[in-house]
């Protein structure tokens, strides 16, 4: 059972002259001073902070903007910031740094520590919130002045905290970085001794973050208005065909009218069944409709959603993101439990691969993508030491064709292109855990040739099929894997079997968040921006063709039995019109 703490205590500084209060910062013991902001929103492009809290030693301020002043308090920051002697500490450091800069046009402090990078890599399983990391260690009183904060602004029916009393705010602003600090001052001794590389990594990526949001992506609106039009056109004349098909209008999101025509109209036996025992209507129920009437139907259905999808989560919401035709998204790096990033408002690592959709991106000079290839099975085959795998990358063979080539006892020149599908499906099945009845169904196959390519494979990479069990067996005993990197990942008793699929995706997670840095520094140097990272590509811009090959090496620059291999496209129209160069 876990002892809990007595909550930190501290003095409110009192003194309304910011000299004083600058020089007790300075001056202090403490090497740490937390910096929090109190603001008028979330979104930093329009909201803003409405003051800064500080904590050092055992002292704790709120100022504010209508008592001290918006200049003031930013020449108050921007000394403070340029000091080598103390290290600053926020926790989920981006929001705070975009708010300081955007009121108080204060650039980051030279040395900063965010207590939410160190929590995430105590232990990646979320939450990661200041407030459930302070009730952890010092129990239900650490939320308390939370608490009162949000029961009156609720009795109140207040807009924002910046209209909540001095005597209620100023507690729980100072709270906040009394708490952040003393989280500091308990683990991150701790990360720095079992994780010094990839703690100083994930600090490194800060600067990087807080330039890829502020500088954005440009984005065609004209073209996404034209495309919106194009979508509801071709809604409507679904729409038109499916009267014409079954002689009455049916309104196509209504899983009610789609069950009672298919299913009862049409007689046709549902093959899947929803959770709670009903008939299914999803994409796997449609697409296995066998029936004159019902398969042309269930097309023009998955057609009308594929159509809605796209328009609803891409076209309008990033129309109504855009800010001076640009897109502003945020990217987490503490979002997932492998440590990949992950990105939102809006999500920019969930576009699709369709060129209609990407060719909303525009660059401002030209993009340069550049892609790791087959980056999770490169690591795979050298975390288990699968030498005729090893070899083939060596060797420059496309593994994909490589394993079908071994399933079927072919060349790859004899291959076809859906026994290449059948060897990449296998691949990435050994990674994610998939079974015979997945790879039937993505192969179009039956279940027996499904066992048997499976064996086949297994057969074929007996050290894998031995790495998998062995790290299974060991995030089952452990409770936990490392990433080739170190990276702890904790697995759950039910995810055990997903054990060498966190260490792969961890890895390559790790890879990327090490380019970002060291491309980063480079493109600082020589000139350039970096757009987005997507899984295991990153996207450049304003970029001379003379650093092309640099950054190939940087990224190429890993110590592995295997060569890590970037492919490269580049588009001076949009991202939807890449081309590919060899």
């Amino acid at each position: 059972m876990t002892t809990v703490q007595q909550l930190p205590q501290y003095d409110l500084f009192t003194s309304r002259n910011l000299d004083s209060l600058k020089t007790s910062v300075l001056t202090s013991n403490d090497q740490y001073v937390a910096v929090d902001t109190e603001t008028t929103g979330l979104n930093w492009r329009e909201d803003r902070a409405f003051g800064v809290s500080l904590a050092w030693d055992d002292k704790a301020i709120f100022i504010r903007n209508t008592e001290y002043g918006v200049e003031n308090i930013g020449k108050f920051l921007i000394d403070l910031f340029e000091v080598d002697s103390k290290i600053f500490i926020f926790h989920n450091a981006e929001f705070d740094l975009h708010m300081i800069r955007e009121t108080y046009g204060a650039e980051p402090p030279r040395r900063i520590i965010d207590t939410l990078r160190v929590l995430h890599l105590r232990n990646s399983r979320p939450p990661h919130g200041l407030k459930d990391a302070a009730v952890e260690v010092y129990g239900p009183s650490a939320a308390a002045s939370e608490d009162t904060i949000k029961t009156y602004m609720k009795q109140y029916k207040l807009k924002n905290y910046s209209y909540v009393p001095h005597e209620f705010m100023d507690p729980y602003a100072c709270m906040d970085t009394v708490l952040t600090k003393a989280l500091a001052h308990l683990y991150v001794g701790e990360m720095n001794r079992l994780y010094p590389k990839l703690l100083q990594m994930e600090h490194k990526l800060i600067p990087l973050i807080l330039e890829m949001e502020k500088n954005g992506i440009k984005i065609d609106l004209d073209y996404m208005h034209i495309l919106h039009k194009q979508y509801k056109a071709e809604q409507r004349s679904i729409q038109d065909e499916l009267y014409s098909i079954i002689g009455r209008p049916l309104e196509i999101s209504s899983t009610k009218q789609l069950q009672g025509y298919l299913y009862d109209q049409l007689g046709i036996k549902s093959i899947i069944e929803t959770q709670t025992g009903g008939r299914s209507t999803s994409e796997k129920a449609l697409q296995g409709i066998d029936h004159p009437i019902g398969t042309k139907v269930a097309e023009l259905v998955l057609r009308w959603r594929s159509i809605e999808k796209v328009d609803s989560t891409y076209i309008q919401p990033y129309t109504k993101s855009a800010h001076n035709g640009r897109l502003h998204p945020h990217w987490n790096a503490t979002g997932t439990i492998t440590g990949r990033f992950s990105s939102s408002n809006p999500n920019l690592q969930n576009i699709p691969g369709d060129p209609k959709v990407r060719r909303i991106f525009l660059p401002d000079k030209e993009f340069l993508d550049f892609d790791y290839a087959q980056l999770e099975l490169r690591l795979v085959s050298h975390a288990a030491k699968q030498q005729n795998m090893i070899d083939a990358f060596n060797n420059g063979v496309d593994m994909h064709g490589f394993t079908a080539g071994m399933i079927f006892n072919l060349s790859s020149g004899q291959l076809d292109k859906e026994q290449r599908q059948v060897g990449k499906r296998l691949n990435f099945g050994a990674l994610y855990g998939g079974g015979a009845k997945k790879l039937a169904d993505e192969c179009s196959i039956t279940i027996p040739q499904a066992r048997r390519f499976l064996d086949q494979f297994w057969s074929s990479y007996p050290l894998m099929r031995n790495y998998c069990d062995r790290m299974q067996k060991f995030a089952e005993r452990e409770g936990y894997v490392h990433t080739l990197f170190g990276r702890k990942i904790p697995v759950i008793a039910d995810e055990s079997r997903n054990a060498t699929n966190y260490i792969i995706q961890g890895t390559a997670g790790d890879l990327v968040k090490i380019s970002l840095c060291n491309t980063w520094e480079y493109v600082k140097s020589v000139g350039g921006t970096i757009r987005n990272t997507v899984h295991d590509e990153i996207l450049f811009d304003n970029m001379e063709d003379s650093v092309v090959p640099d950054i190939k090496e940087i990224m190429e620059d890993f110590s592995f039995q295997i060569p890590i291999a970037v492919e490269l496209k580049r588009s001076k129209e949009s991202w939807g019109d890449m081309i590919d160069e060899h």
